[in-house]
């Protein structure tokens, strides 16, 4: 009898031990993935406050106390913050160790030292769980401070290190308790135990299971080391319910109720996760402060019984109130974080995130998306409030960094809750004007004789499309006449726009636009007026091209992705090509600043842009598209408003767009420094108002590539073409000398004529002048 029981009792340890064993050698838990920002980078200007930075770094993991003392901790108070970084790497990109200081006046950052921009870590923009809703973030043992340790010790198993496993004592006292209850088994766990019952049981109380438990236990102990134990025990203990998750191991509750990682906690905090174990939700500290600070001051009293805590250091914890500090739940920057799951999932399979715990690296830097999405929401808030037909419309933002294509702000609709559609990166809706800048940095990059004082002419034209008659018109309905092309493009005037295109070629055109970008184009005269699709993302990053001295950059939100130990799996690295000049790139920029300054994108002033900075509106057919898309030495960013089904809007891009694209660039302090112009530009006069009884009427200093600044400027030429051939001089035009014409009779009067003739002829063939 007793042989055939430890027969069947050998077998059962035996398959015991091959349970153990095959789940320590697989994935013990589900893990939490988790989506990050880029490194914080802070810069004199910057809309943010101290606190909205402290909470950014409670999310980073650090701790705030009263006077730092070690990397990972801030202090924060009377318009500073002071903390010290710890080095840390991440898919392409460094963190030095060292303190950083900011300070703040008036809702913005004021200085930042030792350098500027200042460097800060990322923080967490989502923890995403799996099937179970377990939030946990496995750490080693010794990254619990001994306090904890102990403390848990002292309330669930002193004699840890003593016994192999199982209690004797307890478990004669559940057989006890068993039998006068009638079958319900309770108490005499070890942590071990404990152990056990929660990684392969269920949470029933009977006999059988309670031997299953021991058996387990041992079996534990036999692949383990105690320390090993304690640390598996330790990221495995359920610690209640906070931000609608489950609370799994010590670092996710010390972030949780401290806002703190778990290395970072107070003797007093360690003895409040270690009192409220054997009942997390009835004794949180979150819901009932009272019974929290019992049990913790029972586990004081427990480390004091068993000599790991000073009595007096004991009494003087219990005296002070516990004051808990849970973050700030919910997804921050949701578009990008759908965005950035996607590409995981993509990457690596679906449900790769939760299954593997990957960490997600983008670029969002978190004080400029908190100002996006304030920036639509006054900006949504103020169109319903004025205008009828915006009433339910979706507005999206793009912010890109220039030098490397980064999305460091993403807005994809006016509602994630109520439309999680990514509008910034997945509708595509036609550019309208937008595109003409574009069009415009060709046109220059292509033929260096151009300037901003080119003649193009606003007058009626018609083209034949597809076997259609196509008549574009402006804006206003009105035209203009003979225009300097900086006037036409700051007034957004559409027939100049497409004799500049037809003057590139439309198949060049097609191709240039596919370059920077936008591989929606196709050949046809309508491309110069952005009938096309695109997409905001796109649009910033083309006009990238302009404050990046003609370097081209493709839209990147993710940077790349780790896995749970920190390991880069693979990086997203940035993609820049060189598209234009130097030159070609700072003349388009400086017609762009005239946009701001005098043409459709004024507005933007009354909103507190000023500095260096360019832009254009854009508006489609019936109103259904409103656009602004511009840039700073550092940003560019595009702001699309419309209707989800393409129904009218009824307003323009400087109404509807330009407001909350001010908004954003005002805020970010970026408008500062200025667009470096290079050797290749250089300056001089032009004539862009004619001639009148000798006097030039409107007289500008203009620029032009070099070598091509105009012989006759505002001094009025002489000659019997004098006044004509002033007027196309003046306007930068380099024009070829005239030819005789042999047919011609020799009267002054009749060479002038035909000159201006084939002149004008010139002009309207090929689009400019």
């Amino acid at each position: 009898m007793l042989l055939g029981v430890c027969a069947v009792g050998g077998v059962l340890y035996r398959q015991a031990v091959a349970q153990v064993r095959d789940s320590l050698d697989g994935q013990v838990w589900e893990l939490t993935g988790k989506t990050w920002s880029a490194p914080m980078q802070l810069w004199p200007g910057l809309t943010l406050t101290e606190e909205e930075l402290a909470a950014d770094l409670v999310k980073a993991g650090y701790a705030r106390v009263d006077k730092v003392a070690g990397p990972g901790d801030f202090q924060a108070g009377g318009g500073a913050l002071l903390a010290r970084v710890r080095a840390q790497e991440g898919p392409g990109w460094r963190l030095p160790a060292g303190d950083v200081m900011v300070t703040f006046r008036e809702g913005r950052v004021h200085t930042v030292s030792p350098r500027d921009p200042a460097l800060l870590p990322p923080t967490l923009l989502a923890s995403l769980r799996g099937p179970s809703n377990e939030a946990r973030t496995p750490r080693a043992l010794e990254d619990f401070p001994e306090s904890l340790r102990h403390a848990v010790l002292a309330m669930e198993d002193s004699r840890f290190f003593e016994h192999p496993g199982v209690s004797v004592l307890g478990i004669a006292r559940a057989m006890v308790v068993n039998l006068l209850r009638g079958g319900a088994v309770q108490g005499g766990s070890t942590l071990t135990q404990q152990l056990a019952k929660n990684l392969f049981l269920s949470p029933e109380r009977t006999l059988s299971r309670k031997a299953q438990e021991a058996l387990l236990a041992f079996a534990l102990e036999q692949e383990l080391s105690k320390p090993e134990i304690l640390a598996l025990y330790l990221n495995e203990i359920y610690w209640g319910q906070a931000g609608g998750a489950a609370i799994c191991g010590a670092d996710e509750a010390a972030r949780a109720f401290f806002g703190k990682p778990v290395e970072r906690l107070t003797v007093g905090e360690s003895a409040t996760l270690a009192g409220i174990i054997s009942a997390p939700n009835g004794y949180s500290p979150l819901r009932h402060p009272e019974r929290a600070t019992e049990r913790r001051d029972l586990a004081l009293r427990r480390m004091v019984e068993e000599d790991w805590l000073d009595a007096a250091e004991a009494s003087a914890i219990a005296e002070t109130v516990l004051v808990v500090s849970p973050p700030a739940t919910g997804r921050q920057a949701p578009y990008a974080v759908d965005a950035a799951v996607e590409f995981a999932d993509q990457r690596f399979g679906a449900g790769a995130i939760t299954r593997e715990g990957l960490q997600v690296h983008t670029a969002i830097q978190p004080a400029l998306q908190r100002l996006a999405e304030g920036a639509v929401r006054a900006g949504i808030g103020e169109l319903e409030g004025r205008h009828a037909k915006s009433v339910g419309a979706q507005m999206a933002l793009v912010a890109v960094r220039v030098d490397d294509g980064s999305i460091v702000a993403l807005v994809g609709g006016r509602d994630y809750g109520a439309s999680p559609f990514n509008r910034g990166l997945r509708a595509e809706r036609q550019p309208g004007s937008t595109v003409k800048p574009l069009v415009l940095a060709a046109a220059f990059e292509e033929d260096p004789s151009l300037s901003p004082a080119t003649v193009l002419l606003d007058e009626p034209i018609e083209r034949t499309v597809d076997g259609k008659v196509w008549t574009p018109r402006n804006y206003d309905g009105q035209y203009l006449g003979e225009l300097p092309l900086r006037d036409a493009i700051a007034k957004s005037r559409n027939v100049p726009a497409v004799l500049l295109a037809e003057r590139l070629g439309l198949e060049s055109l097609r191709r240039w636009l596919h370059r920077f970008g936008l591989r929606g184009a196709g050949a046809n005269p309508a491309i110069a007026l952005g009938a096309f699709s695109a997409t905001p993302a796109q649009m910033a990053a083309a006009y990238a091209v302009f404050p990046n001295r003609g370097h081209s950059v493709s839209p990147r939100l993710v940077a790349g992705v780790s896995d749970h130990a920190g390991e880069t799996l693979t990086r997203t690295p940035a993609q820049v090509e060189r598209r234009l000049s130097a030159r070609a790139a700072w003349l388009a920029t400086s017609v762009l600043q005239s946009v701001m300054s005098d043409g459709t994108g004024r507005g933007a002033a009354k909103y507190g842009v000023a500095g260096a900075v360019g832009g254009k509106t854009g508006t489609t057919d019936g109103y259904r598209d409103a656009w602004f898309v511009g840039f700073s030495p550092t940003l560019a960013v595009a702001v699309w408003v419309g209707h989800d089904k393409g129904r009218s809007l009824g307003l323009s891009g400087s109404q509807a767009a330009l407001p909350t694209w001010a908004r954003f660039m005002a805020g970010s302090g970026t408008v500062r420094g200025s667009f470096p112009m290079p050797d290749s530009i250089a300056q001089g006069e032009a004539c862009v108002g004619g001639f009148i009884d000798g006097a030039c009427q409107d007289c500008r200093q203009e620029v032009f590539s070099e070598g091509w600044v105009p012989e006759v400027g505002c001094e009025e030429p002489t000659g019997p073409v004098g006044d004509f051939l002033g007027r196309f001089f003046g306007r930068g035009r380099a024009m070829p000398e005239p030819t005789p014409d042999p047919d011609a009779e020799e009267d002054p009067a009749a060479e002038d004529e035909s000159l201006r003739e084939r002149v004008r002829r010139s002009l309207r063939g090929r689009g400019g002048g």
